[in-house]
């Protein structure tokens, strides 16, 4: 993985491994594996993959979670 370039979550999930990320999370293999394919891992995983991409040495951009958006409206403002 160039340390220039951004890395995918199937680049964190190789660097990883799938299985340490499924028991991390608690979820099988397939959860993970769905996340590759998507680049986009649960916002609920953020503090876990965070934490492991910390322990490898790796960058864990915020913008490969599912985190939701903010409203850009002034609906509801005090």
């Amino acid at each position: 993985m160039d340390q220039k370039t951004c890395p995918s979550v199937a680049d964190i999930c190789e660097a990883i491994g799938r299985p340490v990320i499924a028991s991390a999370v608690g979820v099988g293999l397939t959860a993970v594996s769905n996340a590759a394919v998507e680049n986009r891992f649960p916002a609920r995983w953020f503090f876990i993959i965070r934490s492991l991409c910390k322990e490898q040495g790796l960058d864990c951009p915020e913008s490969l979670f599912s985190f939701a958006g903010i409203a850009k409206t002034s609906e509801g403002a005090a």
